[in-house]
C-alpha cells in the first residue's frame, strides 16, 4: 500500500499496512514494518494514530480506518499514561502493558514536532522491550547494513538528503561519478559540495539545487533527463528521479534522488539522421579495406568518403614516425583529401604536438582509444586558438592502434559552419577508424581478420548476411533490436524482400551489384514498421557471387514526419481542404484522364460576396469560422469524385472530373448557391451570405491548369459586376472586357499625375431673370488615345481600386478654386455643386479633408455644395450623420443626389442637415 504525503490509506494486498510513497523505492519502510521488537507510531494533532508499524498495530490492536484515514485512538489507559508523561515534558519513560497473561515493560521515547507557535502537530513514539534491547539494536544495525548494501549495489546513482538539502547517504557509484570521497560529503549541502568538486560539475550541481527546490515545492515526484559533463571531455545522460518526503504537509524530512545512466539508450535513439549516407560510407569503407590487397590502395578513398558522408571539408591519415610519448614526436601525412578550393591540411596537421600543454586533455582521450571531437565555439580559449590557426571550425580525431600502440590518427576538419555532427556520425567514423586499424594490423601481422565483425559490433543498424539463395546465415545485434527476432529464429530464413521476388531487385543486383529501397516490414510482436534496406552483392576473386549483405534502418519516425509535412504543405490549415499547390497537382491528373477518355472537366471558381465587410465588422476570428463552415457545406454538396480546395482568402475552387455536359456544372453551381443561402450561426450571430461562381470548361476554355483557373476567375468577376449571387460560364467576350478593364485601370492610375482630368461645369439658371446663379462640377477624363472617357466607365473602377480618393480630392479643390475666382466676377453666383463618392464619405477623415481644401483655396464655405447619392446615405447612417454635421458646421451646403432611388426613409433624412434634395 502507499503513503501519500501526508495522508494514509490501507493496503490492498496486506490489510492495515501503511508505508510512505517514495516512488519505486519502499525498502526502508518495509524494513520498519518488519521490525519485530520495536513499535513505532505517530499521533497527529488530534491524538489519532496516523502511522503505526506492524508491531505497534499488533501490540495496541490498531485497525486502519480508510474513511478517516487514521488508526483511531490508543487504548484509554495507555493514552492517558502517555499524555501524563508528555505533560511532564518527559521525552523518555517506561510503559507497562498486559500482553495476554504476561506483563511487559516497554522503554518509550517520544519526539514532539511543533510549529512556530509551539503548537504540537505530530508526536513520534519509539518503544521497545528492554529485555530485547540488545537484540533490537543488532537488528537495527543489520537493517542499516542491508539498506546500505541495497544502495551501494544498486545499478543507479542514489543520494538521500535531509530537509536542508544536506547529503545524508550516497552510494559509491554516485561518489565515483563526481569524484567525491566517502568521508567528505556527509551533512554538507549541494551548494557546499559544488565548491570542492571539479569545476566541470558545477553547472550540474547548480541545476540540481534548482530541481531539488522544485521537488520540495511541488511535493510531487520530479523526473528529467540531465546531461553531466565529465572532466575527460565526454558526458553522461542521466534519467533523474527525485521524491520529497514530509512529516506533514510543510515539514521537509528527506529527499531521495536516484538516477540511471541512459547515455547508451539516448545514443541509439539519435542514430536515424543521415542514416543512408553514413551506412553507405561505413559499408563502402569496410568493404574497400576488406577486399583490397593493401589498405594503401584505398586509403585516399576512405578519407574522401568519410569527409563527404559526415560533411567535412578535408581529412588525412597521419602516422607517428616516432613514439607519441616523446616530448616532440614527429608525424607524417600518408594520405589526404580536401574539397576543391580548400587547402590540404598536411602542414598544419603534421605540426600538431599532442604533448603540448594545451592538448594534454586530447592526448589522454586519444590514448584511451576514444575519439576527440571539437566544435570551436565549445572549446576553452587555448584550444580554440589552436583551431583558429588551422582555419578550422570543427575537428574530429580518431586514433589508430597497431599492436595496442597508438600508431596514428584519422583527422577530418570542417572549415565552414554546418549542422552539428551527431553521435551516430562520430560512431561511424570510429568504426571506420577501427576498420582501418584492423587493415593496418592485418598488413603488419599477416593475419586475415573479418572486418564485417567490426561493422557488426559498431553498427546500430540491422545487418544480415545471406547465402546465394538469399537464406540468412548471420545477423548482428542491431537486427534483433529492430525486429525482435533472435539469431536462432532467423538462421536459414528467406527475408521478405527475397520472398516477394521483385524483378527490379534482382535486375539491380545483377547489373549494379547493389539495391536500395524502402520496405514495410513487421516486428516479431506484429508491429508494422518502415525500413530503408541496402543490399550489396559479395563476390570472390573470380567475380562469382558468394553472399548478399543487407543493411537496414528503422525509418518509421521519419516516414511519420514526412506524412505530417506533406499534409502541412498540401492542405489549407484553416479548412483542411487541398491548397493551391495540391489543387494544381490534382487538376493536372484530372486533365490527363480527361484527355485519355475524351471527357469534360468543369472548374467552379467560388468567391464569397462582401466577405471583407464581415471580417471588418465581426473580426477575423469570426471570418475564419465562417470560411470553415462554408467549406463544409461546399464539400457536402459535391460528389465524392469531385475535388474542392481553398485558393486563399474567401476563394474556393471545385474541380468536377468527367462531367457529361455543361448543364451538370450549372446544376452543381445552383446547388452550391442554394446550400450557402441558409443562415450560418457564428458566435451566436446569424449570418447570411451569397457567392459568385465562375465556370470554365475543359478543353474549350483552356488546355492547362493556369488557363482554366484564369477563365473561371474572369467569369466569377463578371458575376460580381452584374450583381453577385449567381453563376456565369466563361466566354472570350468576358476576357476582352477584363483586358479593357485592366487597361483602363492602369491608365487611370497615372491620369491624375499626367493632368488628363478636366472639370466641366453645368450651369444652374434662374428662369425669371435668366441669370446663372450656380453650377454643378462634372469631371471628364480626356485620354490622349481613348479620347473623352465616360465617368460611367472609370468612376466605378476608381471607387473599387481606391483611386477615387485622390481624384475626388483634386476635383473638390478645383471647384473651390473656381468658386473663389468666379464670385469676384458675378455677385449672382450662389454655389457650385460637387459630387462626392460614397468611398470618400466613408473615410473617417473626410471632414478634415474638406476643411483643409477650404483653408488652401481660401474659398467661402457657403459657395460649396456637396452632393451625395441617396444609396450612400443608407449604407452607414450614423457615420454619414456625424460627417455631415462636421461639414455643415463649416458652412458648406449639403445635398442629396438621385433622391427617390435609394429607398431611404423620411425619418433618416430628417436626421441629416440637408439643404437640397
Amino acid at each position: 500500500m502507499q503513503y501519500k504525503k501526508p495522508k494514509l490509506q490501507s493496503a490492498k494486498s496486506k490489510p492495515n499496512q501503511v508505508i510512505p510513497d517514495l516512488g519505486d523505492d519502499v525498502t526502508p519502510w518495509l524494513i520498519l514494518d518488519a521490525l519485530e521488537n520495536v513499535a513505532i507510531f505517530t499521533l497527529d494533532e488530534n491524538d489519532d494514530v496516523s502511522y503505526a508499524n506492524q508491531l505497534a498495530r499488533k501490540t495496541f490492536q490498531l485497525t486502519f480506518n480508510p474513511i478517516e484515514k487514521h488508526f483511531g485512538r490508543l487504548p484509554t489507559a495507555i493514552h492517558q499514561h502517555i499524555q501524563t508523561e508528555i505533560s511532564k515534558l518527559h521525552s523518555e519513560f517506561t510503559l507497562q502493558y498486559a500482553y495476554g497473561s504476561e506483563l511487559r515493560t516497554l522503554k518509550s521515547f517520544v519526539i514532539v514536532n511543533t510549529d512556530t507557535k509551539n503548537h504540537a502537530y505530530q508526536k513520534l513514539f519509539y518503544m521497545y522491550d528492554n529485555a530485547s534491547q540488545v537484540h533490537t539494536e543488532a537488528k537495527l544495525r543489520e537493517t542499516e547494513s542491508i539498506l546500505q548494501t541495497l544502495i551501494n549495489t544498486s545499478p543507479d546513482y542514489i543520494c538521500i538528503k535531509d530537509g536542508n538539502n544536506r547529503w545524508l547517504k550516497a552510494n559509491q557509484k554516485l561518489l565515483n561519478l563526481f569524484q567525491i570521497k566517502t568521508d567528505e560529503y556527509a551533512y554538507r549541502s549541494t551548494h557546499e559540495l559544488a565548491t570542492t568538486i571539479h569545476p566541470v560539475f558545477k553547472a550540474a550541481f547548480e541545476y540540481s539545487e534548482k530541481s531539488d527546490e522544485i521537488t520540495w515545492q511541488t511535493q510531487k515526484p520530479y523526473r528529467n533527463e540531465e546531461i553531466i559533463y565529465l572532466p575527460q571531455g565526454s558526458g553522461k545522460i542521466l534519467d533523474v528521479t527525485k521524491t520529497a518526503c514530509f512529516s506533514d504537509e510543510t515539514i521537509r524530512e528527506h529527499l531521495v534522488m536516484y538516477a540511471r545512466d541512459v547515455s547508451e539508450h539516448k545514443f541509439i535513439e539519435n542514430q536515424l539522421q543521415n542514416r543512408s549516407a553514413i551506412l553507405d560510407a561505413l559499408i563502402s569503407c569496410d568493404w574497400l579495406l576488406h577486399s583490397a590487397d593493401s589498405w594503401h590502395t584505398v586509403a585516399s578513398a576512405v578519407i574522401q568518403q568519410s569527409c563527404l558522408a559526415l560533411r567535412f571539408t578535408r581529412g588525412a591519415i597521419l602516422k607517428f614516425l616516432t613514439p607519441s610519448s616523446q616530448k616532440n614526436p614527429s608525424a607524417k601525412i600518408l594520405y589526404e583529401w580536401s574539397i576543391a578550393g580548400f587547402v590540404n591540411p598536411s602542414r598544419n596537421l603534421e605540426s600538431i604536438n599532442f604533448n603540448d600543454a594545451r592538448l594534454i586533455r586530447w592526448k589522454e582521450i586519444l590514448e584511451n582509444g576514444n575519439p576527440v571531437f571539437c566544435e570551436i565555439n565549445d572549446l576553452p580559449p587555448d584550444e580554440r586558438a589552436l583551431l583558429k590557426q588551422h582555419d578550422t571550425t570543427c575537428i574530429a580525431i580518431v586514433p589508430l592502434f597497431v599492436d595496442k600502440m597508438w600508431w596514428g590518427n584519422i583527422i577530418i576538419e570542417r572549415c565552414y559552419d554546418s549542422e552539428k555532427t551527431t553521435s551516430q556520425e562520430l560512431g561511424s567514423l570510429m568504426a571506420i577508424g577501427r576498420s582501418l586499424s584492423v587493415a593496418i594490423q592485418r598488413e603488419h601481422t599477416g593475419k586475415n581478420l573479418n572486418l564485417a565483425e567490426i561493422a557488426f559490433d559498431s553498427a546500430s543498424e540491422g545487418i544480415m548476411i545471406m547465402d546465394t539463395n538469399g537464406n540468412i546465415i548471420g545477423i548482428n545485434k542491431g537486427f534483433s533490436a529492430i525486429t525482435g527476432y533472435s539469431e536462432e529464429e532467423t538462421l536459414g530464413v528467406l527475408p521478405l524482400i527475397f520472398q516477394m521476388g521483385k524483378h527490379a531487385l534482382w535486375n539491380a543486383l545483377s547489373k549494379e551489384g547493389r539495391w536500395s529501397g524502402e520496405l514495410t516490414n513487421y516486428r516479431k510482436n506484429g508491429e508494422q514498421y518502415n525500413e530503408w534496406l541496402n543490399i550489396t552483392v559479395v563476390k570472390n576473386k573470380d567475380h562469382q557471387t558468394t553472399n548478399y549483405v543487407g543493411v537496414f534502418s528503422d525509418i518509421t519516425e521519419i516516414k511519420r514526419s514526412q506524412d505530417k509535412l506533406y499534409d502541412l504543405v498540401n492542405h489549407d490549415p484553416l479548412t483542411g481542404l487541398p491548397n493551391r499547390r495540391l489543387l494544381n497537382e490534382l487538376f493536372e491528373q484530372a486533365i490527363k484522364r480527361a484527355q485519355r477518355e475524351e471527357r469534360l472537366i468543369a472548374v467552379l471558381f467560388i468567391d464569397i460576396d462582401r466577405f471583407k465587410s464581415i471580417n471588418d465588422s465581426l473580426g477575423h476570428l469570426a471570418g475564419d469560422k465562417l470560411l470553415y463552415a462554408v467549406s463544409r457545406r461546399i464539400k457536402n454538396t459535391i460528389r465524392d469524385s469531385d475535388v474542392v480546395g481553398r485558393l486563399g482568402g474567401d476563394e474556393f475552387l471545385v474541380i468536377m472530373d468527367s462531367i457529361q455536359s455543361t448543364e451538370h456544372a450549372a446544376e452543381k453551381s445552383q446547388k452550391i448557391i442554394h446550400a450557402l443561402q441558409s443562415e450560418f450561426l457564428i458566435d451566436d450571430k446569424e449570418l447570411f451570405i451569397t457567392v459568385s461562381i465562375g465556370i470554365s470548361i475543359f478543353p474549350q476554355d483552356g488546355t492547362n491548369v493556369d488557363s482554366m483557373i484564369k477563365a473561371s476567375d474572369i467569369a466569377m468577376y463578371h458575376v460580381k459586376n452584374k450583381g453577385k449571387n449567381n453563376f456565369c460560364f466563361y466566354s472570350k467576350e468576358l476576357s476582352k472586357n477584363v483586358e479593357e478593364r485592366f487597361t483602363i485601370e492602369n491608365q487611370l492610375r497615372r491620369a491624375l499625375e499626367r493632368k488628363q482630368f478636366e472639370i466641366y461645369y453645368q450651369p444652374q439658371v434662374s428662369l425669371p431673370n435668366r441669370r446663372i446663379i450656380g453650377a454643378e462640377a462634372l469631371i471628364r477624363w480626356n485620354h490622349p488615345e481613348l479620347g473623352i472617357v465616360s465617368p460611367a466607365k472609370f468612376i466605378p473602377l476608381a471607387e473599387e481600386t481606391g483611386i477615387i480618393l485622390h481624384i475626388g480630392e483634386w476635383a473638390l479643390t478645383q471647384a473651390a478654386m473656381h468658386a473663389k475666382s468666379w464670385i469676384n466676377e458675378s455677385s449672382d453666383l450662389k454655389s457650385i455643386a460637387v459630387n462626392v463618392s460614397g468611398v470618400q464619405i466613408m473615410q473617417s477623415n473626410f471632414a478634415d479633408t474638406v476643411y483643409g481644401i477650404l483653408l488652401e483655396t481660401d474659398c467661402d464655405p457657403a459657395l460649396l455644395e456637396l452632393e451625395i447619392t441617396e444609396s450612400t446615405v443608407m449604407q452607414n447612417t450614423q457615420h454619414v450623420i456625424n460627417t455631415f454635421d462636421q461639414i455643415k458646421n463649416m458652412g458648406v451646403r449639403l445635398a442629396i443626389d438621385d433622391f427617390g432611388t435609394g429607398y431611404s426613409s423620411l425619418s433618416n433624412l430628417k436626421r441629416l442637415p440637408l439643404d437640397t434634395l
